[in-house]
């Protein structure tokens, strides 16, 4: 993404998958990782024409599995407006989610399908041996 509005807030989410970096790392991987996630946020302030920009970065130590923020945005169906409420900001809650790698995921999604077409093909009329 390299032009964003930021009239509302907004989530960046990156996908997972072969080229991903975060590819084969799962929840208990984590924690013994070394790397750093660096997010850089460029912009122009409309007002005054001058840029400025932010930054900030995790550690592996810092990154929460299976967590998602809170919804920042209400609409009051009173006065018909939209209302955002920073002091969610940085509220989250727990999610459930899977604690294997995308990698992993992935061999057992094709394990189960490979399971099922096999099943397919298998004989259940047992009949003929009986005697």
């Amino acid at each position: 993404i390299d032009r964003l509005f930021l009239i509302w807030p907004l989530i960046i989410t990156h996908e997972i998958d072969e080229q991903s970096p975060l590819w084969d790392i799962g929840r208990n991987d984590l924690a013994k990782q070394r790397f750093e996630l660096v997010v850089i946020l460029e912009g122009i302030i409309e007002s005054t024409g001058m840029t400025t920009q932010a930054r900030t970065s995790y550690l592996p130590s810092e990154i929460l599995w299976g967590y998602r923020f809170e919804r920042l945005i209400t609409f009051q169906r009173d006065d018909g407006l939209y209302r955002i409420d920073y002091s969610r900001f940085n509220l989250i809650y727990p999610v459930d989610m899977i604690t294997c790698s995308a990698k992993e995921l992935q061999h057992l999604h094709e394990l189960e399908k490979w399971h099922e077409s096999t099943i397919g093909c298998m004989d259940n009329d047992t009949s003929y041996h009986q005697g």
